[in-house]
C-alpha cells in the first residue's frame, strides 16, 4: 500500500542546490540516480523490477535513495522524473500499453507525487535516455541529431532531430520494436506474430540458446546463460554463441539501417541492458553493418557519415535523462506537478 508521507521539499532552495531523481523502468531492472544541477550522480541504485507493484516499488526507491544521500550533500531532492516504456503522456503521467512490464496502465506520475509529496514527470524511456545522450557533454556526440537504440527486454529507439525529441502525432515514433521482421515466427508481448523485438531483443538471444542446448548442442553456454554471456561468449570462440551474436547482430544492423533510412540522423548510440556486452556486442554489429555498406551502395552513401557507438551500462542514460527532464520541468513551471512544464 502506498503511503502520502511528503519528502522534504525545495520550495526555497535555489535552482543550483536543488537535487532531482531519476529512474529508468525496464522490463528486468530498474535504475535510481541521484543528480545535482550539474549532472553529477550523487546516488546510484539498481533493484530488480517488480512490475506488479510498480508505483509502490518506484515510491520506496525514491525514499532509500534520498535517505541515504551523504550528510555532505548541499542541497535537497526537488522533483522525480520516470523514463518507462509503453506508450507515455507526459502532460498527465499516464502510461499505457506497456507490454514489456505486463501491459500495465495507470496514471504513474500523480500516483508517485500523492505518495512522495513531490512533482513528477514522466517520459518513454528511449526518449528520456536520448534526450540525455544529445544535451550531455559526457557523451561526446555532436549536439541536435542522435538515434539512441535501447536493447534490453524490448526493442525501441528514441529520436532527436534538430535538437528536439521526435514523439510523432501519435506518441508511438521509435517503436521500432514492433515493426515486421520475420512475419512467419515470433509470437510478441504486442499480440503480433514476427515483430523486430522477437529476434533482437535480449529474450530472443537467450531463448534460441536454450533451444539449440535443449536440441543438444555442445557449447559452453548454459540454458541460464543471459545474452551478456552469450555474447562474451561468442567473443570468447565458443561455435554457438558465434552462430547466435552472427544472427542477433543481423537484425539489430537492420534495425539501425532503418533508423538512418528513415530519419537521416548521422549518430546511434545502442543502449540498454544488452549494451553492457560492451564490444561483445558492438563489434558483431559493426561487422554486420560493413556487410550491408559493401552490399549496396545506397546503403554506403546512407552511412558514410554515420556514426554507431555503445553505451556502457554504468552511464545510465535513461534515468539521467529522467532526471534532466524532471529538473527542465520544474524549474520552467515550479510546483505545478506533472506536466510539460
Amino acid at each position: 500500500m502506498i503511503t502520502a508521507t511528503a519528502l522534504p521539499g525545495t520550495a526555497a532552495l535555489p535552482d543550483e542546490a536543488m537535487l532531482t531523481v531519476g529512474i529508468d523502468v525496464g522490463g528486468t531492472k530498474t535504475a535510481c540516480v541521484v543528480t545535482d544541477a550539474h549532472d553529477n550522480v550523487l546516488r546510484h541504485e539498481v533493484v530488480a523490477t517488480d512490475a506488479a507493484h510498480l508505483a509502490g516499488q518506484l515510491s520506496d526507491l525514491v525514499r532509500l535513495v534520498v535517505a541515504e544521500l551523504d550528510d555532505s550533500s548541499d542541497g535537497a531532492v526537488g522533483a522525480v522524473g520516470v523514463a518507462v516504456p509503453g506508450f507515455v503522456e507526459p502532460d498527465t503521467g499516464t502510461i499505457r500499453l506497456a507490454v514489456n512490464l505486463g501491459g500495465t496502465d495507470m496514471p504513474l506520475g500523480p500516483i508517485l507525487e500523492h505518495s512522495l509529496g513531490l512533482p513528477c514527470y514522466v517520459e518513454h524511456d528511449a526518449r528520456a535516455a536520448a534526450s540525455w545522450v544529445d544535451s550531455s557533454p559526457a557523451t561526446g556526440h555532436r549536439a541536435g541529431d542522435v538515434a539512441y537504440l535501447s536493447v534490453g527486454t524490448g526493442l525501441s529507439a528514441g529520436i532527436v532531430l534538430d535538437g528536439h525529441v521526435l514523439r510523432g502525432s501519435n506518441g508511438f515514433a521509435g517503436e521500432v520494436g514492433h515493426v515486421i521482421a520475420d512475419p512467419n515466427d515470433g509470437r510478441c508481448a504486442c499480440g503480433l506474430v514476427g515483430c523486430m523485438e522477437t529476434v533482437a531483443a535480449g529474450p530472443a538471444i537467450a531463448r534460441l540458446a536454450r533451444a539449440e542446448l535443449a536440441a543438444g548442442r555442445a557449447s559452453a553456454l548454459t540454458p541460464a546463460s543471459t545474452p551478456t554471456d552469450i555474447l562474451r561468449a561468442a567473443q570468447a570462440g565458443d561455435e554457438l554463441a558465434v552462430e547466435l551474436t552472427t544472427n542477433f547482430a543481423v537484425w539489430l544492423a537492420r534495425a539501425i539501417r532503418g533508423l538512418v533510412l528513415s530519419f537521416g540522423v548521422t549518430q546511434v548510440v545502442i543502449g540498454g541492458g544488452v549494451a553492457s556486452a560492451g564490444d561483445a556486442l558492438l563489434g558483431p554489429v559493426l561487422e554486420a553493418i560493413g556487410r550491408e555498406r559493401d552490399s549496396s551502395p545506397l546503403v554506403e552513401a546512407a552511412f558514410a557519415d554515420v556514426s554507431v557507438d555503445i553505451l556502457p551500462p554504468e552511464t545510465e542514460a535513461g534515468a539521467r535523462g529522467a532526471a534532466a527532464i524532471a529538473r527542465r520541468r520544474f524549474l520552467a513551471n515550479r510546483g505545478e506537478g506533472v506536466g510539460e512544464g
